[in-house]
């Protein structure tokens, strides 16, 4: 896997914005013993996917973020933001507005953001896959590699054997 260091800037989501999709998908996937989304850095594939791929999804997003903000705003009777609340009152919030669409695209974006290529944004130094248990370790042998390996220029992954009979 290409672990290319994800982008260090945003380009499509203000600091605002990114503020409160990191806390949500913190809250999805929190850290702990294991990797959660602020270690997999899925802020930078969602932000990287609505300025791309998933460039077509942007204004309803940012409608949903608008809205989720605003509710839970006066569901506090005060203009706190999402992410200056506590764990508790977070998880509760989103345990209230988890059958939304906007819930279901952040959540959607989150798990792609773990288990994304790192030069997509998530997945940071593979945390994603150390949470799902995924080694990323090919090791060429028989069937992969056996056929190829009088091939010229064939070259197997970086760090191990060709195979020898």
């Amino acid at each position: 896997m290409d672990m290319a260091a994800p982008p260090g800037k945003l380009a499509t989501l203000s600091a605002a914005e990114a503020a409160e999709i990191d806390a949500i998908s913190n809250q999805i996937v929190p850290g702990g013993a294991m990797p959660g989304a602020r270690d997999a850095q899925v802020v930078h594939f969602i932000d990287n996917a609505l300025g791309s791929f998933f460039a077509t999804q942007l204004p309803s997003f940012r409608k949903g973020l608008v809205e989720f903000n605003a509710a839970y705003a006066a569901s506090e009777g005060a203009a706190k933001s999402f992410s200056a609340a506590t764990d508790a009152q977070q998880i509760a919030w989103l345990q209230q507005v988890d059958k939304t669409p906007f819930f279901a695209a952040v959540r959607r974006l989150a798990v792609l953001g773990l288990i994304a290529w790192p030069k997509y944004g998530g997945n940071h130094d593979g945390a994603g896959l150390k949470l799902i248990g995924v080694i990323d370790s090919h090791y060429w042998k028989p069937p992969f590699g056996y056929y190829d390996q009088d091939y010229a220029g064939f070259e197997p992954y970086p760090g191990t054997k060709p195979y020898t009979a």
